[in-house]
């Protein structure tokens, strides 16, 4: 792996943030739509919580990206983050009502999802070619994603099956240890600090830098297709267990069938050097949103559990080739002075506006069919493809917009 001559034990240091970080979304992320259920909460409810949580991050994650390339380090912004993630489980586990709820997960949100997305840009800090090389340290964080399922599943097997507590429990003791291992972490500094940095040749400021980020082209339309995809994935996130439950999956396996797809993810990522060098990066994440297509299909139309719990697989290859792409595509077009920025902007397409339109649309869905999340698996599907079509309609400048950057 070619890091920098700077880097020292850099690689180490973010291998341990990756799989902790990771840990913490891996102890939560899968088991909040069963648990808030268990709760009281009905699905429309549950929607309503995930849609304005996801409409938060319509401005949260443009916040923190600026304040990581203008004023505080973004190894010491994951600290500050974690804080508020320990704060928001602990009051989320201590609710009674629907509005503390709703609250509460809002506030972790906030705090936690734009913390999977900021990790990139302090790795590709230290990479020659993020591209071909950051897949070794992703898979890491998709590791870290798997481990909590392990003491989960002992937990319910060896307790009470209905209890998930120990879930979130476990997601503030990890959050509580990130906090921690971001004293460690190695450094970034603002790319911004001071107004401006020289790049290319001239200088230019911040704002600037943000208005020319944004009159690109591709990086407009990397924005639309990233929105669409997530809104599928975000259905996949917090919908698939409700609908493995209702169809009667024991809640021991949730964590298990989850870990299914990270484990091929982890493969994939292993992997991802060597397909790169063989195949435009463009074809990969044509191969990745196609995946997701499918596998949200199946969710729509299958009612046999062995079929949806092998689906998992597919999602391997969307997270490595699809999203894991955009991503190495956003740090190529942005200049350094913003790359922070431009990866916030992501996250608000991403984490923001693309759950928002699927968690509403689901609330819709839900309501007008009486909780039918078949007919929510099914806009899943859509808005998948959505995201293929537009990635083949610009397929030539994103392999140009890379290999500028990578140059």
């Amino acid at each position: 792996m070619s890091f920098s001559a700077r880097s020292g034990n850099v690689f180490g240091k973010l291998k341990a943030a990756m799989v902790l970080q990771f840990a913490v979304g891996g102890a939560v992320i899968p088991f909040i739509s069963v648990w808030l259920k268990d709760r009281g909460l009905s699905n429309t409810e549950v929607s309503a919580v995930f849609m304005s949580a996801s409409a938060a991050l319509l401005v949260v994650p443009f916040f923190w990206g600026m304040v990581a390339d203008r004023w505080v380090p973004l190894n010491r912004l994951f600290g500050w983050l974690n804080a508020g993630v320990v704060v928001a489980l602990i009051l989320l586990f201590n609710q009674k009502y629907y509005t503390g709820y709703l609250l509460s997960y809002l506030l972790f949100y906030s705090c936690f999802n734009p913390m999977l997305l900021l990790i990139n840009p302090l790795c590709f800090h230290y990479l020659k070619n993020p591209s071909e090389e950051f897949g070794l340290l992703r898979a890491w964080g998709s590791v870290g994603w798997i481990v909590p399922s392990i003491p989960i599943a002992a937990w319910i097997i060896a307790g009470d099956i209905e209890n998930l507590d120990f879930a979130l429990l476990l997601g503030i003791a990890l959050a509580g240890g990130m906090v921690l291992m971001s004293l460690w972490l190695p450094p970034m500094a603002p790319g911004a600090a001071g107004g401006f940095l020289r790049g290319d040749g001239a200088e230019l400021g911040y704002w600037a830098a943000v208005k020319r980020l944004l009159s690109d082209g591709v990086f407009r339309t990397v924005l639309t297709a990233f929105f669409m995809m997530t809104s599928s994935f975000a259905i996949f996130i917090y919908y698939s267990p409700a609908l493995l439950v209702e169809l009667g999956m024991s809640r021991e396996w949730i964590g298990p069938v989850f870990a299914m797809g990270v484990l091929l993810e982890i493969v994939l990522f292993l992997r991802r050097g060597a397909v790169v060098r063989c195949y435009r990066d463009s074809t990969l994440l044509m191969v990745g949103g196609a995946a997701m297509v499918l596998r949200q299909v199946l969710y729509a139309v299958s009612g046999n559990l062995w079929v949806l719990s092998g689906s998992y697989f597919l999602i391997g290859f969307m997270v490595v080739f699809f999203h894991i792409g955009m991503s190495i595509v956003v740090n190529a077009i942005a200049r350094r002075e913003v790359r922070a920025t431009a990866q916030a902007l992501l996250i608000l397409c991403g984490a923001g506006l693309g759950p928002l339109f699927g968690n509403g649309a689901a609330v819709v869905l839900t309501y007008l069919s009486g909780g039918n999340l078949r007919l929510v698996f099914a806009f899943a599907a859509l808005a998948s493809a959505s995201a293929c079509t537009l990635v083949y309609t610009c397929r030539r400048e994103l392999d140009t917009a890379i290999m500028k950057g990578n140059a």
